[in-house]
């Protein structure tokens, strides 16, 4: 994530001043950043810890579906149960195009 001059708010820039590493500004302003193998460690943890608190991890079983379910024969399998969704592809006067997903080999038609 990158880091901002609190007096200017620019984008601070990593430097290397006497073998440390710094974040410095255009303004002067510097911050020295971690030297300590325990400290970046530290901080490493923190982000991974925020970052596994706001995000939502879903495996291929877990997606949900937002379309409706219906009795519809798979050309393919021959499931007897797929989802269904209409789309407008053509202009507004023709009508729509009507999909369907088998929920078991996954296999796509329209009709």
């Amino acid at each position: 994530m990158p880091d901002f001059c609190p007096d200017c708010d620019n984008l601070l820039r990593k430097r290397k001043i006497k073998d440390k590493l710094f974040l410095v500004c255009k303004c002067g302003f510097q911050k020295e950043l971690y030297n300590n193998p325990d400290e970046i460690q530290k901080s490493i943890h923190k982000k991974k810890k925020a970052l596994e608190k706001n995000l939502l991890i879903l495996s291929e079983e877990d997606k949900i579906s937002v379309h409706l379910k219906i009795k519809k024969d798979c050309p393919k399998c021959g499931n007897s149960e797929a989802e269904t969704w209409q789309v407008q592809i053509r202009s507004s006067d023709e009508p729509s195009t009507h999909f369907f997903k088998c929920t078991k080999c996954k296999y796509t038609w329209r009709e």
